[in-house]
């Protein structure tokens, strides 16, 4: 049974509608689906930033590189590949998948974008945002080049000595502008704590999934991962607009287990 709910921002939230989605990306990432409808090509937001990026990576030699994408040596080549390009083809919008069907990972997976229909996907296309190390946020419909850049990744750009310290003032003022009615924070930590979420003023309410286990309530990562991507699909889908939408959320087995101001946790059992 869910514990006693405290109300807190609900009633403030769920006088709101056109929510955001913010969700993490991956590190897979593949080719356009043949039926993947066309979803339109949205600019890059952060042009000169992602250039600076790209710069940064391919400077460094092959030692530091094999550090930065903690991958074998076996791997190496292919990722230095993934980043051979020139540096406007990053940021050419014309170039890539758009983001909607660019990222393979368990998230996306189970977000399944290119079977949702055409309203879900106007509705996606129009309010996901994918946060990401290299762009600090891609569109539904922005299109990317393969890549493979963590958030946490130890890379410094120009004076900023991560890539935190680079994106986290930029994607806090960018998340206060949008034209939302509030945000639905389905990142991992990792990307979370790319935003300043005591500078946001939008309204954002943060999601986390448990499973029980042993009688301990655990999170699991690749669990976590599936379920915010089945989450992401379920509120493009049912057109959810409110956070007592949100709390009505039962997929995979999932129930909302407590929701105190602006945290929600859905538990499952083990």
């Amino acid at each position: 049974m869910p514990k006693a709910i405290k109300l807190g921002l609900a009633i403030i939230f769920d006088t709101m509608n056109n929510p955001i989605i913010l969700l993490s990306p991956s590190k897979g990432m593949g080719t356009f689906p043949s039926n993947a409808p066309y979803v339109g090509s949205a600019p890059v937001p952060f042009k000169a930033e992602t250039a600076a990026i790209v710069a940064a990576v391919q400077e460094l030699d092959a030692s530091d590189q094999k550090k930065l994408f903690n991958v074998s040596e076996s791997l190496l080549t292919s990722v230095q590949n993934i980043w051979s390009l020139d540096k406007k083809q990053y940021i050419d919008p014309s170039q890539g998948l758009p983001g909607l069907f660019a990222y393979t990972g368990e998230a996306f997976k189970r977000f399944d974008a290119y079977s949702l229909g055409s309203n879900a996907l106007q509705r996606a296309k129009n309010s996901l945002a994918i946060i990401s190390g290299l762009y600090g946020v891609v569109n539904g419909n922005m299109n990317i080049v393969p890549y493979r850049l963590e958030m946490q990744s130890r890379l410094s750009v120009g004076d900023c000595k991560n890539l935190y310290a680079l994106w986290k003032p930029l994607l806090t003022k960018w998340l206060n502008k949008q034209e939302a009615g509030f945000a639905v924070n389905l990142c991992s930590t990792e990307y979370a704590k790319a935003f300043d979420w005591k500078s946001v003023t939008i309204p954002t309410i943060h999601i986390d999934f448990k499973q029980m286990k042993n009688g301990e309530q655990k999170s699991i990562s690749t669990f976590s991962k599936q379920a915010r991507g089945l989450m992401a699909r379920w509120i493009f889908k049912e057109n959810i607009q409110t956070i007592f939408g949100l709390a009505s959320f039962d997929l995979d087995g999932y129930r909302l287990y407590s929701h105190e101001g602006d945290h929600m946790v859905f538990l499952r059992e083990g």
